[in-house]
Order: structure tokens, then sequence, then C-alpha cells
């Protein structure tokens, strides 16, 4: 936890820090719940973390958890077990969001970020359940992805044979280099020249080798690197902590973590690692304050949802140009229609199914709407939680002929604030595939108006756009029925 002051440009006065160990992984990655004597240790913490909360007359808080509870089978009764003991409301994130807190930090504490991106970079977040890898070239983010296979994790999963070898990190290494090889950055599709390492086991070999992590950013070269990784590969938990001085809980994880940055530093074009001094709760001080002052949130954290999503539909072989002109009239449709549909923010989520409306084709043409919704609804995007890729998705599932019926599981389990959203986007996303329906983009758009109880778009072409016409007569009557409107396109002809 961490106890401090914003002030109106988001720079944080730090007042007050805590960090208190209560190793939930152990219980979750091994047994798939958690004991309700973690709970109780973990309670224990909390109030007095809340206490130091109350002493220091705190406004705002947040409470998140990340893997060790959120793949927990009984979390919602922990939960409800933390709410009812500290009155706490923990808000559980999945590893999208998780990233994308983090990269929020990383960029606030590197001066130099947007040439490091600019150069490619590779930027490793290794947790105790969890490994978020993320790639730039060229300033733009072209993968972002998660794996199971955090640090803890693997301790667990592995620690039966520990004491069966005694080459015990040729095991980790075996079982690392299998689970990771089929990550984007293993295919060698660009040049990183920077390795970003963020987490917990990163600062702890930075302060070994640097003996100081005062500094915001540190730079740990690979030569002493590799020094210190030859030199813990064949000492015992016990050696390490009466070695480093560290706490039994770091120590054991120290080996699993260091082997993994090892196979990302071996494939990186880079002599040395950058290491910002920053956790996931400078990612959350950072979301408080844009939350405070929606004005100033930063735009280029939607760039790179996009970016990503954009990464992600190339593998399925979706055509750009395509996909973009329906993209462009759906959102100057949107952006006319703002005081007729009232959304706001849901404008990226009409953006993203846009992108990714027909990628169910990579599976069978014959309904590719179906295929599209569940690909959708399984991807873990940057900065995107589980809800709302499930409101994406269900966008995307309703775009074409077929009418939201809540004799549809996935329609009817949404809220019912997610599913007007979910028949207002795409309501809007039919007139824009039918305004592109022969894919040879005849029509531009220049004016969408209301007039009595009409949509009035109109747009010009210099071809036949007959098609286009029926199509778009075909695909109004969904948008009347969610808006009371009728939408009309009228076409000008240009020689």
């Amino acid at each position: 936890m961490k106890i401090g002051e914003l002030d109106s440009e988001g720079n944080f006065k730090l007042l007050d820090s805590y960090r208190k160990i209560a190793v939930l992984g152990h219980d979750t990655f091994t047994h798939g719940k958690l004991t309700f004597a973690s709970v109780e240790k973990v309670c224990h913490i909390l109030k007095n973390f809340k206490k130091s909360m109350k002493d220091y007359h705190v406004q705002i808080h947040k409470a998140m958890t990340t893997s060790a509870i959120r793949e927990a089978s009984n979390k919602d009764y922990i939960l409800d077990q933390i709410k009812i003991n500290t009155g706490l409301n923990i808000e559980v994130i999945d590893n999208s969001q998780e990233q994308y807190l983090t990269h929020k930090a990383i960029k606030k504490s590197l001066v130099d970020f947007e040439q490091i991106i600019e150069e490619g970079a590779v930027v490793a977040v290794i947790g105790a359940g969890s490994i978020q890898i993320t790639l730039y070239d060229e300033s733009k983010l072209i993968s972002s992805q998660n794996i199971k296979l955090g640090a803890l994790r693997i301790r667990e999963v592995l620690s039966s044979l520990e004491r069966e070898t005694t080459k015990y990190y040729q095991i980790l290494e075996e079982y690392i280099i299998a689970s990771i090889e089929d990550l984007d950055f293993f295919k060698k599709t660009s040049n990183y020249t920077h390795f970003i390492a963020v987490g917990g086991e990163i600062s702890i070999i930075n302060r070994i080798i640097n003996s100081d992590d005062d500094k915001a950013v540190n730079l740990i070269g690979r030569q002493d690197f590799e020094d210190l990784y030859e030199s813990l590969l064949n000492k015992s938990t016990d050696e390490i902590v009466t070695e480093y001085d560290i706490e039994d809980e770091r120590a054991e994880i120290l080996l699993p973590s260091i082997v993994l940055y090892k196979k990302f530093l071996d494939y990186a074009n880079t002599d040395k690692i950058i290491v910002p001094q920053i956790t996931l709760t400078d990612g959350i001080i950072i979301d408080i304050f844009e939350e405070q002052n929606i004005s100033k949130k930063k735009e280029p954290s939607v760039r790179e949802i996009i970016d990503s999503v954009e990464m992600i539909a190339k593998k399925y072989h979706y055509n750009n140009q395509l996909n973009l002109q329906v993209e462009n009239s759906a959102l100057f449709i949107f952006d006319k229609t703002k005081t007729l549909h009232g959304l706001k923010t849901e404008r990226l989520f009409l953006q993203l199914a846009c992108i990714l409306y027909d990628i169910g084709k990579y599976i069978s043409i014959d309904k590719y709407q179906i295929h599209s919704y569940y690909i959708i609804r399984s991807l873990a995007v940057f900065g995107m939680s589980k809800e709302q890729m499930e409101i994406i998705a269900n966008i995307v599932r309703y775009h074409t002929m077929d009418i939201p019926s809540f004799n549809d599981e996935n329609y009817k389990n949404l809220s019912k604030n997610e599913r007007v959203i979910v028949a207002k986007c795409a309501a809007i996303i039919r007139l824009a595939v039918a305004i592109d329906r022969s894919h040879h983009k005849k029509i531009e758009i220049t004016s969408v108006r209301r007039k009595n109880k009409q949509v009035i778009i109109k747009g010009k072409s210099t071809e036949n756009t007959l098609l286009e016409q029926w199509t778009f007569k075909k695909k109004a009557d969904f948008f009347r029925e969610v808006f009371g409107l009728y939408p009309v396109l009228n076409i000008k002809r240009e020689l």
C-alpha cells in the first residue's frame, strides 16, 4: 500500500508505504482455492492498512487483487469475508487490466519512453502467477500476451522435483522454455533493442547487483546479470536467504524469476536491462488521478488498445482496408448522433467491434458472426476487461441480421445497461457494413442529421450504389427498433 497526495498535474507525493507478504498463491496455484487461514492473515494485514488510511485521513482509495484471488474457485466467498471483516471492497482485475495499469506506471517513470518504443522494445512483467509480455516497434504496440506462468506458480508446480535432482535449474529451464516458446517475442519478427523488466524479483536482482535501488530507473548490465544467474543456479533457498538477506517467500521464487528474465534477455538485442522502480500500485495511483480528472486522461493509452486489437485481427487475416471503411462510417454516424444514443466512452467498443467484426471468417464464412463472437470473448486485449470484451463480442454477434433475444444465453447474461449498449452499437455498425456492402468503398458519407422521425445519412458516389442502398433498407429496421427513428440513405451521384 502507498499513501500520498496527488497534485493537479498527477504528481504523487509519497507520505508512507507498507509491504506485507501473504503468499496466497501457495493455496490457489496448488489446490485451486484459498484457505480461510490465509484469509484471516490477509484481513489482519488489511485492517492495519485501513487503520493507517484513517490516521492519514485518506479521502480516496482503491484495493485490487490479481491472479491469486482471481483464479481461486472460492473467490466470491473470500471477497465477501474480506468485506465483512475489513469493510474494504476488493476489485478483481484480469491480466489485461493489470498489464494496462503497469504500463501507465512504466511510461510515467521513463522520460525517454517514446524513444525506446520507437527503437523497439520488449516489456516483461513477471508476477507471482502470470507473465505479461508487450512488444513495441516503431512506436506501435505490436503484441500483448499474457501467460499463466508466474514465478510462484512455477515454484508450486515443480516444487516436488527440487528434492529429486541436483540439477533442479535444468528442469526449470526446460519447463519454462517449453511454456513460453510460442510467444510472439521468440518468433523474432522485429528487432528489440531495449528490454524493460518489471516485477518484485527484478527489483531484488537489481538491489543485489547495483546495491542501490533508490533511483527511479536502474540499469542492469548483461554481464552482471549473467554472473548472478550462474551464481544462483546451484544455491538452495536457505543459502539465498542468508547470502542476500531477503525473505523466505521471495527467495524461493528468485530462481524461477531469474531463469524467466534470462530467456527474454537472450533474445533481446541489448546489453542491459532497464528496471523502472514501479509496481502495479503506481499504475493504480495514475488511474485514480485520471478518474478524478477525466479531461487529463491520456489518449495514447487508447491508441495502444487499438494497435493491440489490430495486431490480433491480422492473425485472423482480416481485411484492413475493408474494416477501416466500416470503422470510418460507423464512427462518423456515432459522432453525429450523440444526442440520439447518449453514449461516450462506448465509442471505443464500437471501434474495436469494427476492427474485429469479421474475424470469424477465419473459421468459417457461414455464420461467421457467431464464430467472431466466440473468438472475441476469449481474447485477452491490452487494457480491456473481460466484461468489456463480452460487450464487444455481442456487438459483433448482432451486426448482421440476427436480432438480440433473451433466447440467446450470451445476450441474456448481460446487464440491462450492457444490453442497451450492445443494441445501440450493433444498430450503428449494421448501417456502416451496409454502406460498403460491395466492399468497393463506393460511398463517402458527407453528413448525418435528424429530421422529424428520420435520420438522414447523406453520401456521395461516382458509381452505381443500388446494392448498398438495398442492403441499407434491409438493415434499417433494427435501427428504428432501437432508436425509434428510421434511417434513410441519400446518395448524390457525381460524375
